[in-house]
């Protein structure tokens, strides 16, 4: 049988403001810097939603900082467990319980807080939920399930629910009343590490990385918009390779469009994909304009503005 959620249950008082972070993949750094970008205080409740180390370069800081933050007098900051957080060799026998002992779910007077998704939408047996679903559920707001609560999760790049327009900003769907933050850091190349903030039922967010900056030098419109290539549906086959683009097929959509032959590779079954560049997408860019690079190549980079990813001719 498989083990059942461990749910937390808290009362935040109405004039706090809630700042959600997921997916922090041992990015210390960043984390400090978008916890001081966003103004985080001892007035604010801060939760991690999950996967705060693992995969980054300050894996053991990241850590320890996450916990020093949870177990600090009359903390503020509450964590659920990611499909990521699992016992490391580094970690003492007080820090390995206190994993082993965080929630899968922690459930306020009109959110819930969880890693990856649910099992279903039956929120008053949230006990009952599948812990392993809890912390790994991709494409969770793909599922069809509906709530009468905000359900707000990390674990899925949010870029991979966007099938046109590629971007990494917090996804809020009013209909379904699911919310999904995580920006892909340490996963994705444009990956960003995203605050979601709840504050008097009102939604706002802010972001970080650590990409270089470009200041655009001549203006473009946006255009296309038509095709985004996600994980899911990464598989892509040749039409017509030049020296350094070339002109793939996208297999699931049948449409075609120019990608960089350099930024295709080929899976373990030997299929062509593409995971990040795929998008037929140009970003608006005005003269001034201050835009992240991703990558470059030739006389244009693949770029963020605002968290929207696209290409821009330089």
């Amino acid at each position: 049988m498989n083990a059942m959620a461990k749910v937390e249950q808290i009362t935040i008082p109405s004039d706090k403001r809630v700042i959600c972070v997921s997916d922090i993949h041992g990015n210390l750094d960043l984390f400090k810097r978008l916890l001081d970008k966003v103004n985080f205080s001892d007035e604010d409740i801060l939760v991690v939603l999950g996967d705060f180390y693992s995969k980054g370069k300050q894996n053991i800081e990241t850590f320890k900082f996450v916990i020093d933050l949870c177990q600090k007098p009359d903390s503020n900051v509450y964590a659920v467990r990611g499909n990521c957080d699992f016992i490391e060799s580094y970690m003492d026998d007080s820090e390995k319980e206190w994993i082993e002992n965080l929630p899968h779910i922690i459930e306020t007077q009109d959110y819930i807080f969880v890693h990856a998704g649910l099992t279903s939408n039956k929120l008053d047996k949230l006990n009952e939920q599948e812990a392993q679903t809890c912390m790994k559920n991709d494409a969770f707001m793909e599922q069809g399930l509906s709530f009468d609560k905000y359900i707000v999760t990390g674990h899925w790049p949010t870029v991979n629910y966007c099938h046109r327009i590629p971007c990494c900003n917090p996804i809020v769907d009013e209909k379904n009343y699911i919310i999904s933050i995580d920006g892909g850091m340490s996963i994705k190349a444009d990956g960003q590490l995203n605050a979601f903030i709840i504050f008097n039922d009102t939604f706002s967010f802010d972001f970080v990385d650590n990409l270089p900056v470009y200041r655009a030098e001549k203006a473009q419109s946006a255009r296309g918009g038509e095709l985004n290539i996600t994980w899911n549906d990464r598989f892509i086959e040749p039409v017509e390779k030049e020296d350094e683009f070339g002109i793939y097929r996208h297999i699931q959509s049948g449409m075609t469009l120019s990608l960089p032959n350099s930024v295709v590779w080929t899976d373990y079954d030997g299929r062509l994909c593409d995971g990040t560049f795929g998008t037929d997408y140009y970003v608006q860019v005005d003269v001034g304009d201050v835009i992240s690079v991703i990558k470059k190549f030739g006389n244009k980079i693949f770029a963020k503005k605002g968290g929207v990813m696209g290409w821009v001719e330089i």
